[in-house]
């Protein structure tokens, strides 16, 4: 075998020059002095640049990477160091060397290269700290107990689903409501979300505030994305249109023009970006152009009881406090600030005495309780301010004059707008009413105030009613109205001489009191005078009462039930518009309300029967309003037609007016006798468009067009017509309810009519009735129909001619019963068996004594997805088991013993499909 060998290089270390053991100790001792001093001078470089940089980390700075790689460096310089002294130590034994030229050259070649390095490490420059790279989210910090806040969190996950939401339409979220409620809360919620999983670039919560400052709003975004201070809007704009962000604008309280700022507007971006926009006005989201707004309720009662225990402590679940601690949380109505606020206040509270008053102190009034003025009225204070004019502050305050919780009515609106002279300024009633709208819609946008539980009422919360109190009171600014309000049966004496003297409104209601003061003084700023259902009140001072009251504009007694006289001095109060008597039953005496030159709003509803003056004497010449409901106040022949202003007049059984009616040249009279025995013809034409409410009994119809001239009425609220002769048809311009009894000429209810707008209709007892829809009608005339009741018509046979079901899309109730000849309810082709769905929100049927119905519908099912009540009594011929009806659990089935349907009773479970054709 052949082996080649292939050379190789070597390397090997050049052996040193040869040198004296001596010369060569001199030489790597000095080396060995340089290279220690050189460490040495690194290592106090390196002490300097540590404590710079732990300055400068104070300061909210970071380490550079090549200070880092520099520290790294000089730590290896300082480890290689500490090695070649140990080697140089260890050499030297008994004072002497080991004479070992190979090693000490070696040595003293490491101790040259590690000074070179030292060297350079010492001589170099670089910048220890700088500012640290932007954050994708900052975590905010947030109270922690809103995890345990059910309806928090909903609204939470609303929000959160919002911003989630791809469609661009959306790239604006708003989210409102009151002041202290938890907006800021919910979005410093939103900004935490994202902190470990965001799917934004960034995330940014500025606060805006009431007076933005577009620089200072320019600096916190520009901060966040790491970009200079002194940044433009345009700059801004380029930087953030590059990515996708979430903006937090947090408390706006006006529109804020994002290109002002810098800030590229989300529907136009292609990245997905989103703002989220709070704020106490609705009208600011929807401005900003959010196309989702998210209201952020109270908290619940059992929220709002976790919370205060969370923040008072556990000692308020103790035997004897419980109940006063349960009062003061319903006080706060589940408003996060105001039950923050108490509970800290009563924190350190143990005693049951304490917790009792200070129960009597919030009751008396919040501003009693430590903490209520600072922490809550004076940050609510500002949504007051900032409301957009004088106007709307005084409605608002004017809103507090009513109880706590109460229902306030179109009515106590109308008397605001009145009393202020919108009406003389807009020049009529509905404009006045529209103003009115106009006001309440602005201040519930603001969420100063909310949704009354009636149809068309509003409320006030109420920490904000006690904000307006404390706005009212003197201890707040000699500028602000004065209001004097004393609402409960708490109040047993009325307030004394000198407290009506400063008053601007007044409101006593509810209370025990018997007498009034006479006053001493002019009450020259008292405008408004509520004194409602008060039960023990009998009379108002004859003198020294009325008569200091010069300007007052506003007069409710209403619900003075023992009330049995007003003072002449009424007639004297000039400047007066609106005179509330409602229900005042006891009323035998009343002066001259004719004499009241400004007068353009009396209720007289439902007052006694013994008020037999004629009080209505006088011009009057500025009355817009009447009501006479069930009232048996005289009104002298002549009076009502001389009232060339009145838009409104209510006359339901209106017990003794009197009317002069022009008919076949002669002069008449007729005394109306609970509204009835009059004929109408061409007089009552004018009078229909002012008639809010009628109830017309044993009149006779002379011209059916007089009654018709009810359809050209906004007005007309109620209409009920029983007993009256020559009734052909009915008006259907009826904004609520109406109601034809024992009318023998009426055939075809409707016939003719293009436009119906009433919610109730009552039909009973009409012998000649035979369709309640003769011609062809609109496909919206039924649209608000909510309940049908049918009694005693014996000539129909079918309530739903064909054609007519598919106008019902609001039905939810029919009442039918005592039809003798009725044989269906719905009269429909006669085709193939099918299902029709005519009543999509029909929730309930009831027939009674129909011994000839056969059917619901002619040869079809009735589906009624939504009906829970079906109720079938004296009806032998119609099938019943199952009865042709159905729902969204099947047909229904009314067993034999059993009269009714009820939702979880029987069905026969069927899959049949809506006809889509009706």
């Amino acid at each position: 075998m052949k082996i080649e060998l292939k050379s190789a290089r070597v390397r090997r270390e050049v052996p040193p020059p040869e040198t004296s053991s001596t010369q060569r100790k001199s030489e790597l001792t000095n080396v060995n002095c340089e290279e220690v001093a050189v460490v040495q001078d690194l290592k106090a470089r390196r002490n300097d640049e540590q404590s710079s940089l732990k300055a400068s980390e104070n300061a909210g700075q970071v380490e550079t990477n090549v200070a880092s790689n520099w520290f790294k460096a000089v730590q290896k310089i300082e480890l290689e160091a500490d090695v070649i002294k140990k080697e140089y130590n260890e050499r030297t034994y008994a004072g002497g060397w080991c004479v070992n030229c190979w090693s000490l050259y070696k040595l003293s070649k490491w101790s040259v290269d590690l000074k070179l390095k030292a060297d350079y490490r010492l001589s170099e420059q670089f910048v220890v700290a700088r500012l640290p790279s932007p954050k994708p989210v900052i975590e905010t910090p947030t109270d922690p107990i809103i995890e345990n806040q059910q309806s928090a969190q909903c609204m939470l996950l609303q929000m959160l689903d919002c911003i989630g939401d791809s469609d661009p339409r959306f790239g604006i979220i708003g989210v409102y409501g009151m002041g202290g409620v938890g907006k800021t809360t919910l979005a410093r919620e939103v900004n935490n979300h994202f902190v470990k999983d965001s799917c934004f670039e960034t995330v940014i919560m500025v606060r805006v505030s009431a007076t933005p400052n577009i620089p200072s709003i320019q600096t916190t975004i520009c901060k966040r994305l790491g970009l200079p201070d002194n940044n433009d809007a345009d700059a801004l704009y380029e930087a953030l249109k590059k990515k996708k962000f979430l903006l937090i604008l947090d408390d706006e309280w006006c529109k804020l023009k994002l290109e002002d700022v810098g800030i590229p507007h989300p529907t136009r971006s292609k990245r997905g970006s989103k703002i989220l926009v709070t704020s106490r006005s609705k009208d600011v989201c929807t401005d900003m152009g959010a196309r989702k707004t998210i209201k952020v309720q109270p908290l619940s009662e059992d929220e709002s009881c976790e919370l205060f225990v969370e923040v008072a402590g556990e000692h308020v679940g103790a035997d004897g406090i419980k109940c006063f601690a349960e009062k003061l949380v319903g006080r706060c109505k589940g408003l996060p600030l105001a039950i923050v606020t108490v509970g800290q206040a009563m924190a350190n509270r143990h005693g049951v005495g304490e917790w009792a008053n200070a129960v009597r102190e919030m009751e008396l009034s919040a501003t009693n309780l430590r903490g209520m003025i600072d922490e809550v009225f004076i940050p609510l204070k500002f949504s007051f301010d900032r409301l957009e004019d004088n106007m709307l502050r005084s409605m608002f305050l004017y809103c507090a004059c009513f109880p706590e919780d109460h229902n306030i009515s179109q009515d106590n609106i109308l008397d605001y707008c009145v009393g202020e002279g919108l009406l003389d300024i807009l020049g009529s009633l509905t404009a006045a009413k529209n103003k009115g709208e106009a006001l309440i819609g602005s201040l519930k946008i603001a969420c100063m105030l909310e949704d009354g539980e009636e149809k068309d009422s509003v409320r006030i919360h109420d920490v904000m009613r006690e904000l307006a109190f404390w706005i009212t009171s003197s201890s707040v600014s000699d500028s602000n109205p004065k209001f004097l309000i004393w609402i409960g049966e708490t109040f047993k004496e009325a307030p004394q001489a000198h407290e009506w003297v400063d008053a601007t409104r007044f409101s006593l209601r509810d209370t025990q009191i018997r007498e009034l003061p006479e006053l001493e003084e002019k009450c020259r700023k008292l405008t408004t005078l509520l004194l409602r259902n008060n039960e023990n009140l009998t009379a108002i001072p004859p003198i020294n009462f009325l008569q200091h009251m010069d300007n007052l504009t506003v007069l409710d007694l209403s619900n003075s039930e023992k009330l049995e006289y007003l003072p002449d001095s009424l007639s004297g109060l000039v400047n007066l518009r609106v005179l509330r008597l409602r229900f005042c039953e006891r009323l035998r005496e009343l002066p001259t309300v004719g004499m009241l030159p400004q007068l353009q709003v009396l209720d007289l509803g439902f007052c006694s029967f013994e008020l037999d003056l004629q009080i209505m004497g006088g011009s009057m010449s500025n009355l817009r309003y009447l009501d006479m409901e069930w009232s048996g106040v005289s009104i002298p022949v002549g009076v009502i037609s001389r009232l060339q202003k009145l838009e409104e007049l209510k006359l339901c059984l209106a017990d003794k007016i009197k009317w002069r009616v022009s008919g076949f040249g002669n002069d008449e009279k007729w005394d109306g006798n609970h509204g009835m025995d009059i004929t109408i013809s061409d007089w009552f034409k004018p009078l229909a468009n002012k008639i809010k409410a009628l109830w017309l009994g044993r009149c006779k119809i002379e011209k059916q067009d007089a009654l018709q001239a009810f359809n050209e009425s906004q007005n007309l609220d109620y209409l009920r017509i029983e007993d009256c002769s020559g009734v052909t048809c009915v008006p259907t311009r009826v904004e609520r309810e109406v109601a034809i009894q024992n009318c023998e000429d009426l055939e075809v209810e409707l016939d003719g009519a293009e436009e119906d707008s009433f919610k109730w209709l009552h039909l009973r007892r009409l012998p000649k009735l035979k369709r309640i829809r003769g011609s062809l009608a609109p496909l919206n005339c039924f649209a608000q129909l909510y309940g049908l009741q049918i009694e005693e018509c014996n000539s129909l046979k079918m309530v739903f001619t064909k054609g007519m079901p598919h106008l019902f899309n609001n039905l939810n109730e029919i009442i039918v019963q005592k039809c003798e000849k009725m044989e269906v309810i719905i009269e429909e082709e006669e085709e193939e068996a099918g299902v029709i769905s005519p009543f999509p929100r029909l929730n309930t049927l009831w027939l009674f004594n129909r011994p000839a119905l056969t059917e619901v519908c002619t040869n079809h099912i009735l589906y009624c997805p939504l009906t829970n009540w079906v109720r079938v009594e004296n009806c032998e011929k119609l099938k019943k088991n199952p009865l042709n009806i159905r729902n969204g659990d099947g047909l229904l089935v009314i067993e034999e013993e059993k009269k009714s349907w009820r939702k979880g009773s029987k069905v026969m479970e069927e899959e049949i499909q809506a006809s889509s054709s009706m």
